[in-house]
């Protein structure tokens, strides 16, 4: 065997060897990789997990409050109100007892309304009963009674089933949007519009404002203490959904909210 074709066969198993140790060394960075992966995903999950249990224990604690609320003082409110009412035939006219009477009943029946609206606001009992949809109506009729701005509800009249959980989410999102635009955007008037398919859940929230909410959005990533949009983000990030923002023309934000694969699973 001739001297070149020992070196051409000694340059030859070279290569192909140092081909052996790259793929080797290719192969491990990739086993690594995706060990890297997997343990980011599981700690991602963990964190989503922790974060579930920890907005269930608050929406728990706030549920017994709205009924504690609704169940005991609000009954006692509308005892003392019937009370108040009996009490009118008794008066004597002519020193101001009616008036006053009068005037302590509508106080107490102002109380009243703000009972209801602190216990809709703390647990939303549509939600339950009703679904999504009715939930999200309700809430804009009672946000309507402060007349600070006129919300609107729009839907296409879609009934397809919400997940609960998911359902509760995202009217925390769609409340927690509408608190960002009543403190910042300077609006007169919202809408929310409501559609679904039997895949995917889409909700816009459209005001007429300042454009608050895109700057909100810009510093709020920015920003350890802007908790309001960061927890709209949160919420969504436990179920799966997105929120994107939008100047509206002329004047204003859109906020649309979507969920794929919200309706609740089917039971074997």
């Amino acid at each position: 065997m001739r001297i070149t074709d020992i070196i051409i066969i000694g340059t030859t198993i070279m290569l192909i060897l140092a081909i052996v140790v790259i793929l080797l060394v290719m192969q491990q960075q990739k086993q690594v990789i995706q060990h890297k992966l997997i343990i980011r995903d599981k700690d991602l999950q963990l964190e989503r997990e922790r974060l579930e249990a920890i907005l269930q224990g608050g929406e728990q604690e706030r549920k017994r409050i709205a009924e504690d609320l609704h169940d005991e003082v609000g009954a006692q409110l509308s005892v003392l109100k019937l009370t108040i009412g009996g009490l009118q035939p008794l008066l004597k006219t002519g020193n101001g007892e009616v008036e006053r009477l009068k005037e302590t009943k509508e106080f107490t029946d102002t109380i009243i309304q703000q009972l209801r609206f602190i216990s809709q606001s703390l647990h939303p009992q549509a939600l339950d009963n009703l679904g999504l949809a009715h939930a999200l109506d309700s809430f804009c009729s009672l946000m309507n009674k402060n007349k600070q701005v006129k919300i609107l509800f729009k839907t296409d009249g879609s009934n397809y089933p919400v997940d609960k959980s998911k359902a509760l989410h995202v009217y925390r999102v769609v409340q927690e949007l509408i608190n960002n635009i009543l403190k910042h955007a300077e609006a007169a008037e919202v809408e929310i519009s409501y559609h679904s398919t039997p895949t995917l859940l889409t909700i816009n929230v459209e005001d007429d404002g300042n454009g608050a909410l895109m700057d909100q959005l810009a510093t709020a990533r920015k920003k350890i203490g802007s908790l309001g949009l960061k927890n709209i983000e949160s919420r969504l990030d436990i179920i799966g959904g997105n929120i994107s923002y939008n100047h509206r023309n002329p004047t204003g934000t859109i906020a649309q909210i979507q969920l794929e694969n919200y309706q609740p699973a089917v039971q074997n």
